[in-house]
């Protein structure tokens, strides 16, 4: 236990760190250094491949998460799961290979009126993707070995670091494009490299299989287990990065960059939630087997309840702050204005129903989330087609909040209808009053000629109003007792 709680710990010091380093990245680094249409040149690619490299494994870390202790052996080498394992994506690639290069015309030609620059350098679409892929595959073996530290030192700050490297050296210009999208792709291949040799310096693994502890476990259940959850990851990953791959179809790159960026913004409001659910997952997982439904209710609730305060005061900051913080950019990353301020509203909405996703997966009805993220899956594809066409990047960030409303809706309803458990009370209309009064008060607060200076200003004033009124209306009732006005 205490060597869980070592790595939670570096985990999440890690994992703030490396927030922190993209959030400077993209927000400053990049928009300063690259055009926007190679910002967005980078953006559509990495979607691209990722998209690719969610089927291309087979749902293999999924089956490496849930089967793997059903090999574990040290003795024996883990009965060659390490070799079994790396079936998955070889046969992913021959699948993927072969639907790419013969739909390789077809992809080009809705592309390359708008997008041309992307058609360039689409063979090094799916190398790129078989990377990420192992990456993937091999992320999931360390996890199943309890060693997840050196993950998030390399997805979160050493990955981070290497492109800000190659960025400085394409813009002073010691590298050129087709160097600068090579050693992109490197920066990934040196991360499989670098994993290799630490699963090699931890573990023994095997690449003969034993073939009777396979069967027992079941080939055929390994492999509908993964198929499954690849549509369910595939949906997922496909809701990530939709709206770039569909801006690219039907506008230029520099748009692609300009929205990659705004919509950035908002997503720096579910960071708790991505790191809430971290941490309550396995809890709640462990609840469900223990039918212990108090526990999961008390977890769903208090989520509720705190991710709907801390994204709160997100939100109000960084709408009061949004045309203060664009001004610091390059003149054409003004335009991502409205879609920050849609990208933010959406956030919110996806962290005010807490926990949902944890609770509805990890329980018996998991099957309702993976046809709900699937049909989610079309509809965003709908309303992008729709949308982008009429708004233009507005209607990308238009459609991501429309789905992303009724992806929670519905699974609030399931969750009620199923377990019986609805979230909202009082409190979440106290929440409600201090947004709005928080809001208010910046409105109010007068703007600076240094951005800089406001954005200090106005951040202090709302988290000051926000505080006193978070106490005022005894919304946390519990943390009273710490705090206590003198008279």
């Amino acid at each position: 236990m205490s060597t869980i709680k070592k790595q939670g710990i570096r985990n999440t010091i890690i994992t703030y760190l490396g927030v922190v380093i993209g959030f400077v990245s993209l927000l400053f680094i990049q928009p300063n250094l690259l055009k926007p249409e190679e910002l967005g040149l980078t953006k559509i690619f990495i979607a691209a491949a990722s998209l690719i490299a969610t089927i291309l494994p087979l749902g293999v870390s999924s089956v490496t998460t849930k089967f793997f202790p059903y090999f574990r052996n040290e003795e024996k080498r883990h009965h060659g799961y390490f070799g079994f394992m790396l079936l998955f994506p070889l046969i992913g690639t021959v699948v993927c290979a072969l639907l790419i290069y013969v739909f390789k015309d077809l992809i080009i030609s809705e592309y390359i009126n708008q997008s041309y620059l992307f058609t360039q350098y689409f063979d090094l679409l799916l190398p790129f993707a078989i990377i990420i892929s192992l990456n993937i595959t091999l992320n999931a073996y360390c996890s199943s070995l309890l060693k997840t530290t050196i993950i998030s030192l390399f997805e979160g700050i050493v990955s981070r670091i290497l492109f800000i490297v190659i960025i400085v050296c394409y813009y002073f210009h010691w590298i050129d494009l087709s160097q600068l999208m090579y050693l992109f792709v490197c920066i990934y291949l040196f991360q499989v490299i670098a994993m290799v040799i630490y699963i090699y310096s931890i573990d023994k693994p095997s690449f003969k299989i034993n073939t009777t502890v396979l069967k027992s476990v079941g080939v055929n259940k390994l492999f509908t287990f993964g198929l499954l959850l690849t549509l369910t990851n595939f949906s997922s990953i496909g809701l990530k990065h939709l709206d770039s791959i569909m801006i690219g179809k039907y506008m230029s790159l520099d748009y692609v960059g300009i929205f990659t960026l705004a919509a950035f913004i908002g997503l720096v409001i579910e960071i708790p939630l991505s790191s809430l659910e971290k941490i309550t997952h396995t809890k709640i997982a462990q609840a469900w087997a223990n039918k212990d439904t108090e526990s999961i209710k008390k977890i769903y609730y208090q989520s509720v309840k705190y991710l709907m305060l801390i994204g709160g005061i997100l939100l109000v900051g960084i709408i009061s702050n949004i045309t203060d913080l664009l001004s610091l950019l390059p003149t054409p990353y003004h335009q991502g204005t409205t879609v920050a301020l849609i990208a933010c509203v959406g956030a919110f909405l996806n962290v005010s129903t807490g926990v949902n996703t944890s609770l509805l997966f990890s329980s018996e009805k998991y099957i309702y989330g993976t046809y709900l993220l699937f049909l989610l899956l079309i509809m965003a594809v709908t309303l992008n087609i729709i949308l982008i066409p009429i708004y233009g990047i507005v209607g990308a960030a238009m459609a991501t909040v429309i789905s992303s409303v009724i992806y929670n809706g519905i699974k609030y309803f399931i969750i009620l209808k199923h377990f019986k458990m609805q979230p909202y009370d009082l409190s979440t209309i106290k929440i409600l009053l201090v947004i709005a009064l928080s809001f208010a008060v910046a409105l109010f607060v007068p703007s600076f000629s240094s951005p800089i200076v406001s954005m200090i200003i106005k951040s202090a004033i709302i988290t000051v109003v926000y505080a006193i009124s978070v106490y005022v209306l005894n919304i946390i009732p519990e943390y009273h007792k710490y705090i206590k006005w003198k008279k």
